[in-house]
């Protein structure tokens, strides 16, 4: 396949792995300013009230660490809600990107459980808040990190399905080039625009029609047929995989 997939690959590695560092990491040995260690410990054990303290005393909500990680981001990686949510009360910014660009709401995108994306949608955050270094969507690393319900949150809470990431690659093309057809279909149900092309001046169809039909499961097979029966219901032609 050709480079903007393997920059999106790229993408979802960094998005998963460039927050992480060592589980044991301690927040001293994460957070190199007094101050921002100490609200990172508070907000890993979950002690709202020395939170609040700490912020009190002039502790920024927003620090991030040496290597850019935000203390919202430490608190969701930590599993910490209620330090979670003592850091969103205080002002702590959830489109703030670490290093990689990544948002707490692009981490909570990806997440396992629905809390944290749940609770952003809430309170109003956007589901288009984009990646501060690539401009990709949270839709878009919900799709490629295969959290199929998460993806789902965030087309009804009326994410813009036709956002386009640097690349041009918009949710549509990220779904093609997972093989994703039932969401190239929902996306598609939902409004998306099947005949944006991206910086390489290819739509969609590109990539989820490169891979024959033969190694294709029989649900992948009918999902894709589905695909192609929508385009041709709706007058768009079917271009030849290359």
């Amino acid at each position: 396949m050709r480079g903007t997939c393997l920059l999106l690959l790229l993408l979802f590695c960094g998005i998963a792995c460039s927050q992480t560092g060592s589980p044991s990491m301690t927040p001293q040995q994460t957070f190199t300013d007094p101050a921002a260690a100490a609200l990172a410990e508070a907000a890993a054990a979950g002690d709202d009230a020395r939170i609040r303290t700490l912020i009190a005393d002039g502790a920024d909500p927003n620090a991030q660490s040496a290597r850019g990680l935000p203390l919202l981001q430490w608190a969701m990686l930590k599993q910490s809600r209620r330090g979670f949510e003592a850091l969103l009360a205080a002002g702590a910014d959830p489109t703030r990107g670490d290093s990689g660009g990544t948002t707490a709401v692009h981490l909570a995108a990806q997440a396992d459980t629905p809390y944290w994306l749940e609770t952003l949608l809430a309170r109003g955050v956007s589901p288009d808040t984009p990646n501060t270094v690539t401009q990709a969507t949270p839709l878009m690393a919900a799709l490629m990190a295969a959290r199929r319900e998460n993806a789902d949150r965030l087309i009804n809470a009326g994410a813009q399905l036709d956002r386009a990431d640097r690349q041009g690659d918009t949710a549509l093309h990220v779904a093609a080039l997972i093989n994703d057809a039932g969401h190239v279909l929902q996306l598609l149900e939902a409004g998306a625009n099947p005949s944006l092309r991206n910086v390489q001046g290819v739509t969609f169809q590109r990539y989820l029609f490169i891979t024959k039909d033969s190694v294709l499961d029989t649900d992948a097979r009918h999902q894709r047929d589905a695909v192609k029966a929508w385009l041709q219901q709706h007058g768009v032609p079917l271009e030849a995989a290359h």
